[in-house]
């Protein structure tokens, strides 16, 4: 008999005494609490509470239990004094539950108060007191303690009524909270708020009487209000709150935010958010990580409040992991995938004149072409054709793979879908997965070739992330020509905010003004804004160089500096180009300049556009033996583009200095190259034509150049003459429905010709 009771005894308690559901909490990387949601069955009841604060824990101690640390389970002398008072009063006058058996009853609610219940919760705080410390006897209690209303435990309860940690209650507060549990229902406004006053007061009065608190401590904490109206929760992070709710369930979740930056982050997009909404732009998404660790230290991941009555559209879509068009964002990427491979050098010069490609037009911002622009001019400034040229030389498959082992989720389909526009916003990319990449990039760059993606919170298993496919010196000239960004054709005039940090920074806009987005990166963090419209209604004006960069910068204005990247000195090496194409210098450039390239297993070739050139003494025209004496030749360096793009060149360029036409006499030879270039219509293009009030067809705009600016040129369709052109190389003409051939040539006999098709 005896063993069977011991038995018992030892197995009387469950292994959890309390299984009742839990609120979601968001807390950040040292506690605060950023969010809550109230648990399933109702009640605001937080996780187990961790350390007592030393406020509370004197105060419950005093009021309900002050010999909690010597007893074992069982006050005797309590009991002793409670029975004396009952039995005098004739009814229940005074109970003599410690703490811990009151742990006991919250954890059976539906046990009945009877007197066998209260032998029986006596037994039982015996066994708990033999499991668990008195400590975890009183995190138990203050976890499980209804505090009036819906609301259980310390922690909620704090949050609650004064809007803020356990751990900095006044003594006021917390007498208030340590006399709730007892009587509960005088916290509600309006009613028994006198008892509660004098019940604190009472209390307070008590740890003065017990050298707790002195006289002065005492006067000045029955001098402060009790609580009004319950406070709100906190929601600083609304969407990672429930991004983390679906992914690792309810209950504590404990992210890697920083509480502060959070705050500040909050407050930046919601004074961002005035102007938008004037413009019918209501959403927002920004993320801001740690270069180093990966953790993500703020996470906006859309605006939310009220507006005009009613929830703003879209607010609830969280855009962060949301999948939207990439813009131009995935230019540097291939910037430095080429400088690896070694195609182009920084200052390369791309080709920038018109281009198709299966009826694919691509145009610069500006609407305009340069003719020939360098490599990290294209990038800084983000020039889609140029762009486009140089997506065409990599290979859109292998951009495809890279951008994918860059972690880009999203692009799920093949690079025969995307094309060639995969770099000009073709794909749907989610703005954690580019901040994710640019991070990768700069922590590569600060020596962690190995290290976690992207994280929010520390309860989340750490994804070890493969190494960036780049190179260290490809990176680092990619974040240089970032730095310098510059966008004179969009009129950044606010360009002047980045002007006392180095950023690397880099901004995209969708087709149609959908999106606008804006990833800059220093050497300690990554900060990347999404702003649009969740349901992809475009709006004019939506650039990320007008809306996401503003706000961008304005982050990183609350993140303190960081240095710049240093140089992969053992990833580099020096390298004489020419200035003017930089390409490696060839024989004939007059200018050299050593520089620092990233190692590279291949090379461009040398420069070609620099040729030696034979004029008469007067430097009029070009000459050679057979119009004019060895004798009296002069020879002369000239910086040469083809015809195309020397016609867009030298309108932005007003220091290029053309070729002298030939001389009358001058015979060419099949080595000359051919000066003839047909601007538009590209090959295989279709011209669809309109037509006008009378039924005519209008034309359209037939371009062509020549390198020699006073040459006439001679235009012939389907072998028919159509006229002929000086100067502007441009004829206004309406082809027909189908197949054309259009034919141009120059005096000497130099042709061009180009198929496309009529409709």
């Amino acid at each position: 008999m005896c063993g069977a009771v011991l038995i018992w005894y030892l197995f009387c308690l469950p292994r959890d005494l309390f299984r009742t559901p839990r609120s979601a909490t968001l807390l950040s990387r040292d506690g605060v609490l950023l969010g809550a949601r109230i648990a399933s069955d109702g009640q605001w009841r937080f996780g187990p509470t961790g350390e007592v604060s030393e406020k509370f824990e004197k105060c419950i101690i005093c009021f309900e239990d002050k010999r909690f640390r010597r007893h074992i389970g069982v006050d005797f002398a309590a009991a002793a004094r409670a029975l004396r008072q009952n039995v005098r009063g004739g009814k229940v006058v005074s109970g003599a539950s410690t703490i811990t058996m009151q742990v006991i009853r919250l954890s059976r609610p539906d046990a009945p108060r009877s007197v066998p219940e209260k032998l029986l919760e006596a037994i039982l705080a015996t066994r708990l007191e033999l499991r668990c410390t008195k400590d975890e006897i009183l995190r138990l209690y203050a976890s499980n303690a209804p505090f009036g209303g819906n609301i259980v435990g310390l922690e909620a309860a704090s949050q609650r009524y004064f809007g803020c940690s356990s751990d900095v209650l006044s003594w006021a507060e917390s007498a208030t909270l340590a006399v709730l549990p007892n009587s509960p229902a005088l916290i509600h406004p309006g009613r028994g708020r006198e008892r509660l006053l004098e019940k604190r007061n009472f209390l307070l009065d008590k740890l003065c009487a017990e050298g707790i608190i002195d006289f002065l401590e005492c006067a000045l904490a029955k001098d402060e209000p009790l609580p009004d109206a319950p406070h709100p929760m906190p929601d600083m992070a609304y969407h990672l709150l429930e991004r983390g709710r679906k992914t690792l369930g309810d209950g504590e979740l404990r992210s890697t935010l920083d509480a502060s930056l959070q705050r500040r982050v909050n407050a930046i997009a919601g004074r961002h958010f005035g102007e938008n909404h004037n413009n019918l732009i209501d959403n927002m998404g920004i993320i801001v990580a740690d270069v180093r660790t990966g953790e993500v230290l703020a996470y906006y991941g859309n605006t939310r409040g009220l507006t005009g009555g009613g929830t703003l559209r879209g607010a609830d879509v969280d855009m962060i992991p949301a999948p939207r068009s990439s813009g131009s964002t995935l230019k540097p990427m291939l910037y430095a995938a080429m400088l690896q491979d070694g195609h182009i050098l920084p200052s390369t010069l791309i080709k920038d004149t018109p281009y198709n490609y299966n009826n694919f037009s691509p145009h610069n911002f500006s609407r305009s072409f340069e003719g020939a622009v360098h490599a990290d001019e294209v990038i800084a400034r983000s020039l889609n054709v140029p762009s486009v040229r140089m997506l065409e030389q990599y290979g859109a498959e292998r951009f495809l793979l890279l951008l994918r082992s860059m972690g880009f989720s999203t692009m799920t389909r093949s690079a025969g879908h995307y094309g060639l526009s995969l770099i000009l916003g073709g794909a749907e990319i989610s703005l954690e997965d580019l901040a994710g990449a640019y991070q990768r990039m700069a922590a590569k760059l600060n020596g962690l070739p190995s290290f976690s993606a992207l994280h929010c919170f520390e309860e989340a298993p750490s994804i070890e992330s493969a190494d960036v496919p780049l190179s260290e010196g490809a990176i680092w000239a990619t974040f240089e020509a970032l730095s310098k960004a510059n966008r004179p054709e969009e009129e950044a005039s606010w360009m002047d905010l980045g002007s006392s940090r180095r950023i690397a920074w880099k901004t995209g806009t969708s087709w149609g003004s959908r999106d606008a987005w804006s990833v800059g990166v220093d050497g300690g963090h990554v900060v990347a804004v999404w702003v649009g419209n969740s349901d992809s209604e475009g709006r004019s004006g939506l650039t990320g160089v007008s809306y996401a960069a503003p706000v961008m910068f304005e982050v990183f204005s609350a993140l303190p500096r960081s240095s710049w990247f240093t140089m992969p000195e053992h990833d580099m090496t020096y390298m004489e180009i020419c200035p003017a194409s930089g390409l490696p210098a060839g024989r004939y450039c007059p200018e050299r300049e050593r520089v620092m390239v990233p190692v590279a297993p291949a090379a461009p070739e040398e420069c070609s556009y620099h040729r030696e050139v034979h004029l008469d003494a007067e430097g009029r025209y070009q000459v050679n033996s057979d119009c004019c004496p060895v004798s009296e030749m002069v020879t002369d360096t000239f910086f040469v583009l083809p015809p195309a793009q020397e016609w867009y060149f030298r309108k932005v360029h007003i220091e290029y200095k053309s070729l002298p036409p030939k001389h009358p006499l001058f015979e060419s030879s099949s080595s000359d190259r051919n000066p003839v270039a047909i601007i538009y219509p590209a090959p295989g293009m279709t011209i669809i034509t309109t037509r006008a009030l009378d039924g005519s067809r209008k034309g359209a705009v037939l371009k062509a150049a020549h390198s020699d600016p006073s040459a006439v040129l001679y235009w012939h369709m389907d072998g028919q003459y159509i006229g002929s052109t000086t100067l502007e190389h441009e004829l206004l003409y309406a082809p027909s429905p189908g197949e054309h051939l259009l034919t141009v040539m120059d005096g000497e006999g130099f042709r061009r010709s180009v198929r496309f098709r009529g409709e």
